[in-house]
């Protein structure tokens, strides 16, 4: 039985921003500052949507508003001036707010953005693009296949634990008739520029201020390179052009076109100086007999690392052009492929969040203001309602057959309350696949689409009742245990 309450809002507004900044919601990622894909290239973002935020949010959890986006678009219901007056009330949710930006980030391509107004922060904002999946959303009335689009992409990106974690999505959809598919791969896969334990964006990847810094030790102006993986234990010198063994003169190890400093970290996120996950870094080598770096360092079996390059000053206007290289005597690969870094199938998701007659029975978010102007105060009202299994009645997720418990990682996976299958922000299928030797039909009739070869990717997947979804989304981990937290006694996040 649902059972309706109310998320009380009524606290300043200072206190208001810096909770919904602090929840680990990478708002950096959603206002535009970082570039994880274009609709070109490879569609790799990070997921930390909670699913709170994605199920229970003031707009596509209320009845009225959910309606209004599958009919309007974006600039029109929102527009700061002229948008639906109730819709933009309910942006009084922090939730809400959230929710939108992924949904923006989803639909319009890098470049684009949508204007709007926070009613708690009293300012006009912005929503921007990222994977260009619905474009045509900002200024027209959105199909029925860009709403599954979205909707899948939604999904994907939504973790119970709101984690912010770097996803390789594929699929299947082409931005043009005749144009590319917008899911590419990318050839040499680049370090993510967040902190893998807090999420929250690197200083050395931030632009220089005062310009003047230089040298290795300094946290800014740096740009990813690459990631490698140790096929067994030993010493591995990574070099811009440095000299590889002193005194000269010696092979030089990869080239520069100008005096530069490299940066190598344990495992597939960048780091600053003071990371305890520094491997080493340099200006030079042998001593300053050579401008340009080799840093050698100590790895293990089955360790990944990423490297870091920049000018040796941030002043310098040229574009800096490093062809980073490792030891050819090294137990090492280097400039691995996306296909290599996200390794683990998830699992696919597939539906329909826009559909307002598919909200559970008893789910309605509202938002009550009282007062006017920078004086109003909010109360979100059934919020924190519970319903037992999917918020969203046509939205599905089937997991891959590798999973120890794959019906026990997908409930982690998709609901807020996994423990109690509830509130989750679809309903899961089942195993994509059953088995892959023999062959044999799970969820979904295609384990790899025939637009990209290699990505592996899932297509035609059934919901419960038979029907076949034909804009899933694939997601593809570095680690296993990204987005759920284990539980002890359980094989919650164990491959098999």
């Amino acid at each position: 039985m649902a059972i309706r309450s109310c998320r009380s809002l009524l606290v300043p507004v200072s206190l208001l921003v810096l909770a919904f900044a602090g929840c680990g919601t990478a708002i950096h990622d959603e206002d535009g500052s970082l570039s994880p894909s274009t609709q070109q290239s490879e569609i790799r973002i990070a997921n930390s949507l909670t699913t709170q935020a994605l199920v229970l949010n003031a707009i596509s959890a209320n009845i009225d508003s959910n309606r209004k986006l599958s009919l309007q678009s974006l600039q029109s219901l929102f527009d700061p001036v002229s948008g639906d007056v109730n819709t933009r009330r309910r942006l009084g949710d922090p939730n809400a707010q959230q929710f939108m930006s992924y949904l923006v980030g989803c639909a319009l391509k890098q470049g684009d953005f949508i204007n709007w107004f926070d009613p708690l922060t009293y300012t006009p904002r912005k929503w921007y693009g990222q994977a260009g999946l619905c474009p045509a959303w900002a200024g027209g009335v959105p199909t029925p296949d860009c709403l599954e689009r979205v909707s899948s992409c939604l999904l994907a990106r939504n973790n119970a634990l709101g984690r912010r974690v770097e996803l390789s999505m594929r699929g299947e959809h082409r931005t043009y008739a005749t144009g590319p598919n917008i899911y590419t791969l990318e050839a040499k896969t680049r370090p993510a520029d967040h902190h893998p334990a807090t999420g929250q964006p690197l200083d050395s990847f931030l632009s220089c201020n005062p310009t003047t810094q230089q040298g290795p030790a300094r946290d800014c102006g740096w740009t990813a390179d690459g990631i490698g993986y140790c096929t067994a234990s030993g010493l591995v010198q990574v070099g811009a052009g440095g000299l590889t063994s002193c005194p000269g003169p010696a092979p030089v190890l990869g080239s520069s076109n100008m005096q530069t400093v490299l940066r190598v970290c344990s495992g597939v996120n960048g780091c600053d100086h003071d990371d305890e996950r520094n491997l080493g870094e340099a200006t030079g080598s042998c001593a300053g007999a050579s401008p340009v770096p080799v840093v050698s360092f100590t790895c293990t079996a089955g360790q990944y690392f990423s490297v870091m390059a920049a000018p040796f000053s941030a002043s310098t206007t040229s574009v800096l052009l490093p062809d980073v290289a490792v030891s050819p005597d090294s137990v090492v690969r280097y400039g691995l492929a996306e296909t290599e870094v996200y390794a683990e199938r998830e699992g696919a998701f597939y539906g329909n969040v826009f559909d307002s007659k598919a909200l559970a029975r008893g789910v309605n978010v509202e938002v009550v203001q009282y007062g006017k102007g920078q004086e109003a105060r909010y109360v979100v009202v059934g919020a924190d309602v519970q319903i037992q299994g999917s918020i969203y009645t046509r939205m599905f997720s089937c997991y891959d057959p590798a999973w120890a418990s794959g019906a026990a990682y997908s409930s982690n996976r998709v609901c807020a309350l996994p423990g109690a299958n509830a509130n989750c922000a679809a309903t899961v299928t089942g195993a994509c696949f059953k088995s892959l030797n023999p062959p044999m039909p799970g969820r979904c009739a295609v384990q790899e689409g025939p637009m990209t070869t290699g990505d592996r990717d899932y297509e035609q997947c059934q919901d419960t009742l038979g029907n076949v979804w034909q804009h899933p989304v694939t997601t593809f981990l570095h680690s296993a245990c990204d987005t759920v937290q284990p539980r002890t006694g359980a094989p919650t996040c164990e491959r098999t």
